[in-house]
């Protein structure tokens, strides 16, 4: 998906400094369909409780990265014994982006992200 955004990028500099106006119009009508192409929600999860799980953990990622505290004890704190889902792998940054893409799609991921303040 980057490689296409950073080609597109490469060569509207190119067309805006040749001065090509039929070649920006044609770059421009890719990144729009680009753009629209990827209006749609993202699939992450095959079941509803499977994406809640999912989403969850994203928060309690995100929130006990921001309280710097670790993150079973941020669990605890506010889902008392619920089982603890996994840690993601990845980068809070990563969770983070994921949330708020989501929040674009899903109530139910903004209604956690404001009820625990998450900054997304």
């Amino acid at each position: 998906m980057m490689n296409e955004v950073e080609r597109l990028e490469v060569n509207f500099k190119k067309a805006l400094n040749a001065g090509d106006k039929a070649k920006l119009q044609e770059i421009h009508v890719s990144a729009m369909g680009f753009v629209e192409r990827h209006g749609k929600p993202p699939v992450i999860s095959a079941s509803k409780k499977a994406y809640e799980q999912l989403i969850h953990a994203y928060i309690c990622h995100v929130a006990s990265s921001d309280a710097q505290l670790p993150y079973p004890l941020w669990w605890r704190a506010y889902y008392g014994h619920k089982k603890v889902p996994r840690k993601p792998q990845h980068s809070v940054a990563r969770s983070r982006s994921h949330l708020r893409e989501m929040k674009k799609h899903s109530q139910l991921t903004a209604r956690l992200c404001q009820k625990y303040k998450i900054k997304t």
